[in-house]
């Protein structure tokens, strides 16, 4: 497996991948013009030569970025690939100058595994929709420690 950062001709795959989790509410919705406006911002797990995984970087503050749209296809779950995208959004992460990480989710233990602990985020108290309310709010303040996956 390869994890890379993703390219506009990612956006087609990507967009399927995100499109498998907006009908349960896990995912929000991303048009492919959006995603390829935004590739630069977005990270693919590849396998051969199809995309298993992905995950985006969205600066929501100038210290402050939240992880989005992570999705796994579901034959590649349980296989680190989930793992392997936040650690590359985290790396990411670190290397353009947040200071801290978020995401907005129901899967607690998912986060917890990887360092998010539940916290307030006073900026998101002025967005939160209906749906997003119900959801936790984890983050992981980024520092120098597992710069283990590299992304170019």
């Amino acid at each position: 497996m390869e994890i890379r950062r993703a390219t506009e001709r990612d956006a087609a795959a990507i967009r399927a991948l995100i499109d498998l989790y907006v009908a349960d509410g896990t995912l929000l919705p991303r048009t492919e013009e959006f995603i390829a406006s935004h590739a630069d911002h977005f990270v693919v797990a590849v396998r051969g030569d199809r995309v298993v995984g992905c995950a985006h970087l969205d600066e929501y503050a100038p210290s402050l970025a939240e992880l989005r749209s992570l999705a796994v296809a579901p034959d590649a779950q349980g296989s680190g690939v989930g793992r392997a995208l936040v650690a590359a959004v985290e790396d990411l992460a670190r290397r353009r100058g947040y200071g801290t990480v978020f995401a907005v989710s129901n899967d607690e233990e998912f986060f917890g595994k990887h360092g998010f602990l539940p916290r307030h985020i006073p900026e998101l108290d002025r967005e939160r929709s209906e749906v997003s309310k119900y959801k936790g709010v984890y983050a992981k303040d980024m520092g120098d420690e597992g710069r283990a996956t590299a992304v170019r």
